[in-house]
């Protein structure tokens, strides 16, 4: 049951409602015990029997209610409990109502065993279906014993946990090999979603280049699978603000890796030819704001702005772009010498674009604020490691990017609210009008898509 219990604990979501039957002492409440102490990750967490409190809530990873209706007889006692009210998940013993998830647990003939008969939703059952192959791949790898725990997940489609084992800790990437839709956002945006040979791939080279990245322990690309190196939490912001050292290794450490140009092939293994930063992409991209931060539809004269703006922008040091080069993503490794420090995850979905795209994702970070001065002093630090570059050509390329990046993220993190439930973005939507603006008025080139923001919108003068 603690096996099975762990599974299922993996793969609830918030108002998930689970009938458990059987008869009695079959096993209903161990297995609520497994998968509230999963939950916990607290294999010794007190789960008391709610046989006399009926309801049992708990506030983990989930809000949880263990339920025993068994003394309930009444209509009128069930309403008052309130259950299938808010996004709690329920394990509901003796349920007097069919759930969308059952699970019915029998004796066996074998002493101490259990049958278990799971009727579920399509995609609940092909999670647990998916516990069955991360187990299989971690017993391989040799880490089938180790203690699990789910890591929080953000705009991702990757899962992934914490693995402790005799002292030691791993990564575990949870990344489904597929092939997205034709039409699918992530094949328009040009993303790496269910290719685990993107990040491999990247992942070399930057390792090859002196950055800091997860070392691979175990991999099974068909399976989607990946067992890598624990680099920690430790990040270049502490707390929502930004720490200067970090900020200033991380900005000399894309100043390394720019010295060569990017292949057009990376050779990983296994090899993989990144997208291409161009109109076609950003056409995709900036329609986001519209669509999602305007809920209007998107105007021609928007996009045809965008378009002439990229097309004829400077292309003249052009290397490999991390694409998502920020707070969140950038580890703090104190024990280590130089730009070391700096640990690098989620890069996968990596492209060819201007030098600048992955300076000005961390100059001007969506998630935390980047003073004025500070982010001169950061520019002025790469520019000076990269000596011999059109400075002028490059800043105009900085600004337009920027503008290009601040309008998209304006869009994605409206969607993650207003589609994904998840409102805490909306707290950076005040800095990304800041930097859109300050980008649009910083650069003349730019000077028509800022008169359109101006007739169209009140991020300039919000932005005052």
């Amino acid at each position: 049951m603690t096996a099975l219990g762990g599974d299922i604990a993996r793969v609830l979501k918030a108002g998930d409602r689970i009938a458990l039957v059987g008869d009695l002492g079959a096993g209903k409440t161990t297995l609520a015990r497994a998968i509230l102490r999963a939950l916990a990750e607290d294999p010794a967490m007190e789960v008391p029997s709610p046989t006399f409190t009926i309801v049992q809530e708990y506030e983990l990873r989930l809000a949880v209610r263990h339920v025993d209706l068994y003394r309930i007889d009444d209509d009128e006692a069930m309403l008052e409990l309130g259950l299938g009210e808010g996004d709690a998940v329920e394990l509901v013993e003796w349920p007097r109502e069919a759930m969308p998830i059952t699970i019915d647990i029998g004796f066996s003939s074998m002493d101490e065993a259990r049958t278990v008969t799971i009727e579920a939703p399509e995609p609940f059952c092909d999670a647990l279906e998916r516990q069955r192959v991360l187990a299989a791949f971690l017993d391989t790898a040799g880490w089938g014993e180790a203690v699990r725990s789910v890591l929080k997940a953000d705009a991702s489609t990757r899962r992934y946990e914490r693995l402790a084992r005799d002292g030691d800790r791993a990564i575990l990437m949870d990344a489904p090999s597929f092939v997205p839709g034709p039409n699918s956002y992530a094949v328009r945006a040009r993303l790496a979603d269910g290719n685990m040979g993107a990040f491999l791939a990247v992942g070399a080279l930057l390792a090859e280049r002196g950055l800091t990245v997860p070392k691979t322990f175990a991999v099974d690309i068909e399976a989607g699978c990946l067992l890598q190196e624990d680099l920690g939490d430790e990040k270049i912001a502490v707390d929502g603000v930004m720490v200067p050292e970090r900020y200033r290794l991380s900005v000399d450490a894309i100043a390394a890796f720019h010295q060569a140009p990017a292949p057009e092939i990376l050779t990983g293994p296994p090899s993989y030819a990144p997208p291409r930063f161009d109109s076609g992409l950003t056409d995709i991209e900036v329609a986001l704001f519209p669509e999602w931060y305007m809920r209007t539809p998107i105007d021609p004269e928007f996009a045809g702005l965008w378009r002439e703006t990229i097309d004829t922008m400077w292309r003249g040091d052009d290397h490999l772009a991390l694409r998502d080069v920020h707070s969140p993503n950038l580890l703090w490794l104190p024990e280590r010498e130089g730009i070391a420090k700096i640990g690098w995850i989620d890069y996968q979905d990596a492209m060819v674009a201007p030098s600048a795209y992955d300076v000005v994702s961390l100059t001007q970070d969506a998630r935390v604020d980047v003073p004025d001065e500070m982010e001169a002093e950061l520019l002025a630090r790469y520019l000076a490691a990269r000596p011999g570059l059109d400075v002028e050509a490059w800043m105009r390329t900085y600004h337009i990017v920027g503008a290009e990046r601040a309008t998209r993220v304006l869009g994605v993190f409206r969607r993650l609210n207003d589609r994904d439930g998840k409102p805490q973005y909306l707290a950076h939507l005040p800095r990304l009008r800041r930097q859109l603006a300050k980008n649009l008025r910083a650069e003349p080139a730019l000077r028509p898509l800022k008169d359109w923001f101006a007739r169209n919108t009140t991020i300039l003068s919000e932005a005052m």
